[in-house]
């Protein structure tokens, strides 16, 4: 079913895929798991589901049918398609000594109430390094590419349109590893949509519905996402839109 080069499955595979569908059935779990170039025995994926139902972070719903457990929380990872590999692979070989964090619209819509109808994609780089990265992905790209927009540009040229944001990636900022490359933590995702002109359309209470929904979901680590809002400037701003979704209405 998979070849040898392929990279076993694990529960957080799993618990992404769950995330999004909700609700699945083992045949649509290992038709996903294939096309992300992931394998595993029949037998290894029935331990891993059986690892999970036993942890109560996935329920069965019915024969061969899996949910989300309305009570789990688990550590956020976010979506890699195979557009990002390729787009990390492009760039760790033009770029080998620069630090690169990709994700893109993909890791949030989970979390949100009204859907974004283009998608866009998040290149964080060193800040020296923006300008260099930019004219490299401007080369030859059938997909628009922009640097730091400001609030006018954004509107004018971005917003509706399928993009790719080259951006300055702040010091320090929390990062995980996905299949060997940087993406960002939830940490870093929650201080990013309430701060940046890139997710301008999710404040007020889309913002406060984002909030709620991933603290329900995830594992979040108040002291790493305060430190990180700090280095950003915000952290007064940020502290209260955590405290305030962790009430209960």
């Amino acid at each position: 079913m998979f070849g040898s080069n392929f990279r076993m499955v694990s529960t957080n595979d799993i618990l992404s895929f769950a995330l999004v569908r909700k609700m699945f059935t083992r045949k649509e779990l290992t038709d996903y798991l294939e096309a992300q170039t992931q394998t595993g025995s029949s037998n290894y994926l029935s331990e891993q589901l059986d690892r999970l139902l036993k942890s109560n972070l996935l329920v069965r719903e019915d024969r061969g049918v899996y949910a989300l457990s309305s009570t789990s929380k688990h550590k956020y990872v976010p979506f890699l398609s195979e557009e990002l590999k390729q787009l990390n692979l492009r760039l760790k070989a033009k770029f080998p000594f620069i630090k690169v964090c990709i994700w893109d619209s993909q890791s949030i819509i989970p979390y949100l109430h009204h859907i974004p109808g283009v998608n866009h994609t998040y290149v964080d780089v060193d800040r020296d390094a923006t300008t260099s990265v930019f004219d490299f992905l401007n080369r030859d790209n059938p997909v628009r590419v922009y640097v730091t927009p400001g609030k006018d540009d954004f509107y004018r040229y971005i917003d509706g349109n399928e993009s790719i944001i080259v951006r300055p990636l702040i010091s320090e900022a929390p990062l995980q590893k996905v299949q060997g490359f940087k993406m960002p933590a939830i940490e870093k995702i929650l201080v990013d949509v309430a701060l940046d002109v890139e997710f301008d359309f999710m404040q007020g209470a889309e913002l406060s519905y984002f909030y709620k929904n991933v603290l329900d979901r995830n594992n979040v680590n108040q002291s790493k996402l305060l430190r990180y809002a700090s280095r950003r400037g915000r952290r007064g701003e940020i502290e209260q839109l955590y405290n305030n979704s962790l009430i209960e209405y």
